[in-house]
């Protein structure tokens, strides 16, 4: 105990035990417990190599290309399907599909293969220079020429549809012009209303001209777009890292955070023209919600999406927060729908524990429900 004077001069005791910082025994235990982190974990990252680190790990087999081979179609090859309708993973253009199989114990493909589903993603792959006159019609176009592909091999009329983040926003576009192509549809973390004041990102998407940037360099580089992605919350990443290191003395959680992020640097590019008719129609000009948006001069009416529908959104999202993504439920004409809020964040909702253990059954269950033949 220290005794102290105060401003009236009584006495006061002060117990340093109440303040651990200023106690140096105490500090300088935690910084020998720290030090010893870093240095096993600066060894776990020397003696990690490639497949220490691999990802997408189940067994899938290309089935068609796209584009010249530019965008690939890939089935997941599954003996205990029992569901003939088979379930297209629709991902973002901006991110890889590869995060829905990251690793055997966090697999999204594997839980939906577990439930007896037939399984296919695509890869869209890394845009370059060439193909900066893509729209996003050009897309649409891609989907579809997929979607014939598994009905065609599946010998179904119509396919599930699941599309996640961007990739949810495109499944429900072509759903809603080839209604009769699609048996379910089910969409997760996809913004649809746009005009959200209180966040940031889409704040400052109303003041960004989209044009000189799309001319001048043609593709949105996948760096420039994450720059943006993390400027809207500039500590989480310093957080994270401080995060990674009381993790570094375990090889597993090393590996682990490692992998995801390699998926998050590695980012596709945005063609240009898509990138303008994106920003310019359904950022500033929310089109979608308004009911507003067409494609090659055919209208969108999100009404004939009259399938069912099940939309998952994220609580804690601050990509797609809930409001940009919960007005989708009254904007379709499906009189079977469902939406269903996840307490979690946006990549969260199909990565984290809680989304493997209770998010990824109930979407194959929902599916499987719907699917009889």
């Amino acid at each position: 105990m220290a005794q102290t004077t105060g401003m009236n001069g009584s006495a006061k005791t002060t117990d340093k035990r109440s303040i651990p910082f200023l106690d140096p025994g105490q500090f300088m235990k935690d910084m020998t417990e720290m030090s010893s982190k870093v240095v096993r974990g600066l060894q776990h990252l020397k003696e990690m190599t490639e497949d220490d680190l691999s990802v997408g790990q189940t067994p899938r087999v290309k089935v068609l290309d796209v584009d010249g081979g530019k965008i690939k179609l890939y089935h997941y090859p599954n003996p205990k399907a029992t569901c003939k309708v088979p379930l297209l993973l629709n991902f973002a253009v901006v991110n890889k599909e590869y995060i829905l199989d990251l690793q055997p114990d966090k697999s999204f493909v594997k839980k939906m293969m577990d439930a007896g589903l037939d399984v296919y993603t695509i890869d869209w792959g890394y845009p370059t220079r060439a193909d900066r006159y893509r729209e996003v019609g050009d897309y649409v176009d891609y989907l579809d020429s997929c979607i014939d592909y598994m009905r065609k091999a599946s010998g179904q009329p119509s396919v599930n549809l699941l599309g996640i983040c961007q990739g949810g926003t495109s499944a429900l576009i072509y759903s809603a012009l080839f209604p009769e192509k699609i048996r379910n549809l089910i969409t997760v973390v996809t913004p649809f209303e746009f005009n959200i004041p209180d966040s940031l990102m889409f704040k400052w998407a109303q003041h960004v001209n989209p044009d000189p940037i799309a001319d001048a360099v043609g593709t949105i580089s996948g760096e420039v777009m994450n720059a943006g992605f993390l400027m809207v919350k500039p500590m989480q990443r310093l957080q994270k890292f401080h995060t990674f290191v009381n993790i570094m003395d375990s090889k597993e959680k090393v590996a682990n955070f490692l992998r995801m992020e390699r998926w998050l640097f590695d980012s596709p590019g945005q063609p240009g023209e898509a990138y303008r008719e994106y920003t310019k129609r359904v950022f500033i000009g929310n089109e979608l919600s308004k009911n507003e948006y067409s494609i090659d001069g055919r209208k969108v009416d999100f009404k004939k999406v009259t399938m069912p529908v099940l939309s998952i959104y994220a609580a804690q999202d601050h990509l797609v927060p809930p409001e940009c993504a919960k007005p989708l439920y009254d904007a379709v004409g499906s009189k079977d729908k469902q939406m269903v809020e996840f307490p979690g964040g946006h990549v969260g909702v199909f990565m984290s524990g809680q989304s493997q253990k209770y998010v990824a059954p109930a979407i194959s269950s929902w599916i499987l429900e719907r699917s009889k033949v």
